[in-house]
């Protein structure tokens, strides 16, 4: 095995062994392999705080509104801001070095918020987690858009959303675990620190495979805002974003504050919500994302709108499957329902993150994903959790114990608005579709 010079070094593994006309390649897999564990690490260390809600609040005498604005708006401010210039240098340097890089950045500030004892500093040591994890997704959807053709995209696009699941199952039942046992600030030290030997990992035995349908260099380049310009033109993923930006308002509301919804409403522990919730949840959105890509590798090749025509029928369909798991009274039926809804959002979801590249050339590819990510971090990861606190407080007062239940019910109905969208966007998918063989 000889060895190539990558964009961020030497590797062991030749470069042209990445290319798409032999996606099955072991290359190809060991790359999305270590991708899906950076994925494990970012949604881990992103919504680890979940499960950890009802102590820290007590501990640091936190109102549900000051949980949502650490839990979503805090993260999501900088994880929005940061999100488009690390997304311009992932279009133009190294995306594998880029990743590495704030993997150590994100797992080592995770650590540090175990050491937070007021408001102030858990919310700074949160914006800190989303810088970070601000250059993860759009240069990994971008290498992954490189190692495989359209139409095994979004079965990969899957199972990198599924190791995010994984974190969010797994992690966050080990995590409920750690605090149980432990306490809430050595769950965070834990869950942090444990992604800084797979950030060397992917710099050592990565390389950067080759962009296909790169500018060339007679092609003048492009700033950030004629990048921005083009992208805006295309109604498709205009509609596609918004869908995916309301969607997320959706998701996140619930799954920032799913995990106190068990402890108020049917009384279970961390342990047994770190557990059970990681499985109804977790194992529904894991198998979800990968059944979503192996279904879009049949549609697709039928008819290219269908990684929107799919989206849209998933989230419509688990809008009533999310409040029936919030307002079902009985444990055992409440958790089915997660699994059940989860698992519909879920096979959704990963075919919508992985249409945003049928809208953008590979060199705008990145930037397209940074936009995605912008809008759906405000509105969802900023707006969610701190809506559904609100909602939480405001109902507090006519339905007790019971506010937190029937202001996530409330938060169901987006996922239907976000449905529209993805028909709307269907609508112009055929014009604004982009011809590459990334």
């Amino acid at each position: 095995m000889h060895h190539v010079k990558s964009e961020h070094g030497s590797a062991s593994i030749s470069n042209s062994q990445y290319m798409t006309s032999s996606p099955s390649t072991a290359p190809a897999y060991y790359g999305l392999a270590l991708l899906s564990l950076v994925s494990l690490f970012n949604y881990l260390d992103r919504m680890v705080i979940a499960v950890l809600v009802e102590p820290i609040k007590r501990d640091l005498s936190l109102t549900d509104t000051q949980v949502g604005l650490v839990s979503g708006f805090a993260f999501a401010l900088l994880y929005a801001l940061a999100g488009l210039p690390l997304a311009r240098i992932a279009d133009r340097r190294s995306r594998v070095t880029l990743v590495s890089i704030c993997l150590v950045l994100w797992s080592a500030v995770t650590a540090l918020t175990g050491l937070a004892r007021n408001f102030v500093e858990l919310f700074l040591a949160r914006m800190a987690v989303g810088v970070g994890e601000a250059g993860c997704v759009p240069a990994s959807h971008s290498l992954i858009g490189d190692l495989f053709p359209p139409h095994r995209r979004a079965f990969a696009i899957g199972v990198f959303q599924a190791g995010g699941l994984v974190g969010l199952s797994f992690g966050l039942a080990a995590a409920g675990w750690l605090a149980q046992t432990y306490g809430w600030r050595s769950a965070l030290m834990v869950a942090g620190l444990a992604g800084v030997p797979l950030a060397l990992l992917l710099y050592f035995t990565m390389p950067e495979p080759p962009r296909s349908g790169a500018v060339t260099q007679s092609e003048p380049a492009e700033n950030s805002r004629q990048t921005v310009r083009a992208l805006s033109k295309r109604p498709a993923l205009v509609h596609l974003i918004i869908g995916i930006s309301i969607g997320a308002f959706a998701t996140y509301g619930m799954a920032q504050w799913h995990s106190a919804f068990y402890v108020r409403s049917h009384q279970l522990n961390l342990a047994e919500v770190g557990l059970y919730g990681g499985l109804a949840g977790g194992g529904g959105g894991i198998i979800g994302a990968i059944s979503g890509g192996l279904v879009m590798t049949r549609l697709r090749p039928r008819d290219a709108r269908w990684e929107l025509w799919w989206p849209a029928l998933a989230y419509g369909a688990s809008a009533p499957l999310f409040a029936a798991a919030f307002l079902y009274p009985g444990t055992l039926g409440a958790f089915t329902f997660q699994f059940a809804s989860t698992f519909v959002a879920a096979a959704g979801g990963s075919v919508a993150l992985s249409a945003i590249q049928s809208f953008a050339e590979p060199h705008r590819r990145a930037t397209a994903i940074a936009i995605m990510l912008m809008m759906s971090s405000l509105i969802g990861l900023g707006l969610g959790p701190t809506a559904v606190g609100m909602m939480s407080d405001a109902l507090s007062q006519s339905r007790g114990e019971n506010s937190l239940r029937y202001a996530l019910a409330i938060s169901t109905t987006f996922l239907l608005w976000a449905s529209a969208h993805f028909l709307m966007s269907g609508k112009h998918a055929r014009n604004d579709a982009v011809n590459h063989t990334s």
